[in-house]
């Protein structure tokens, strides 16, 4: 059953691993369990293909843009064991799910908390979330943590049209992961306004996705000096996206049974 659906979870995973799978049940709204379980009908098989098509494409595209990133230094030196990095990664990820229910229900909660966590894990200065609106002609910060005065903010608004490189990433890329965030054509529109006088050397942004729409963006921004985001940061902010993500979701599906209920109390 669903051998064709299996196999492009499978390829998925060859060409991106855990982020890559994650992503093409975002995009194709089925999981890797209900491709082992259904048929291959021909609507599931092209709607999971078309987006394995977009997968293949955006990890051909950040594979070249790895190639030609220029020699940069990761933050600390390097000198942190990797296996210690990694280990903070996984701990952090399994005490939000542990705690899942605690926030979950709330999403300026989990947003809060991802950012917190993710500005910890990653050791970064500013994390922040951002929605955007069906047009996708602006993007609006909701919240903003800020490690080292332990503070939250938000309000700030960006737009399409002062910002196009940028956006056509978000709308196109699975990360925008920018050692050199000044230099990189994706988002050295920001320098001047944004980068230079906030002294962010690096950007690691992960668009949000509720099923096959773009929603927003989880901005990591590193204070310093170029960085080289590593492929384990990738994924691990990936996985904080989908953290909002299924805030998001869970909130929308609540709506619904929220206003039924209150249509029949009040009939």
């Amino acid at each position: 059953m669903g051998k064709r659906l299996q196999r492009a979870f499978e390829e998925a995973g060859s060409i991106g691993g855990l982020v890559a799978r994650m992503r093409l049940a975002s995009m194709a709204q089925l999981t890797s369990v209900e491709a082992e379980t259904q048929e291959d009908r021909p609507e599931v098989v092209l709607r999971v293909n078309t987006a394995l098509d977009e997968i293949r494409r955006q990890f051909a595209s950040a594979d070249r843009e790895e190639k030609a990133a220029p020699s940069v230094v990761q933050a600390g030196g390097g000198g942190e064991d990797l296996s210690k990095i990694l280990r903070r990664h996984l701990n952090t990820y399994l005490d939000m799910m542990s705690q899942r229910s605690l926030f979950l229900g709330n999403v300026d909660a989990t947003i809060r908390r991802v950012n917190e966590a993710a500005s910890s894990a990653l050791d970064v200065e500013r994390v922040s979330v951002w929605y955007c609106d069906p047009q996708q002609t602006k993007i609006w910060c909701v919240d903003l943590f800020q490690r080292a005065s332990a503070s939250h903010s938000g309000g700030a608004e960006l737009f399409a049209r002062d910002f196009a490189p940028y956006f056509r990433a978000l709308r196109s890329e699975r990360t925008i992961a920018a050692h050199d965030a000044q230099s990189d054509g994706r988002t050295s529109c920001f320098s001047e306004v944004y980068l230079k006088p906030l002294g962010i050397g690096a950007l690691l942004d992960v668009p949000i996705w509720v099923g096959r729409t773009m929603v927003g963006v989880v901005c990591h921004e590193h204070v310093g000096p170029k960085r080289m985001w590593t492929k384990d940061e990738e994924t691990f902010a990936y996985l904080m996206s989908n953290f909002v993500a299924l805030a998001i979701e869970r909130s929308n599906a609540e709506v619904g049974p929220r206003t039924a209920r209150r249509s029949l109390a009040n009939g």
